[in-house]
């Protein structure tokens, strides 16, 4: 699988891929407008660049329990964030 690359909103977003024995992960990297580089909290089984697109939204969370973000994590703290 190839890494993916993008812009959105003024943010360098990466998901590189690293393949093990039996399943291929993907780890998710953003490099905000101001420079600074974080790891998004992204389940490494989401594959999606709006994964991403939606963490960024959504104001960079945090992980909610023991687990990392799922797409309906975000796409619910998104929704969230547009009503307050």
């Amino acid at each position: 699988m190839n890494d993916k690359t993008w812009t959105y909103k003024n943010h360098d977003c990466r998901i590189e891929f690293h393949a093990e024995p039996d399943v291929v992960k993907a780890w998710h990297t953003v490099t905000k407008p101001n420079g600074e580089t974080v790891f998004a909290d992204i389940s490494p089984y989401d594959t999606t660049k709006g994964t991403v697109n939606h963490w960024i939204d959504a104001g960079y969370p945090s992980r909610i329990g023991v687990g990392p973000l799922r797409y309906e994590d975000l796409k619910n703290m998104k929704k969230a964030k547009e009503t307050t």
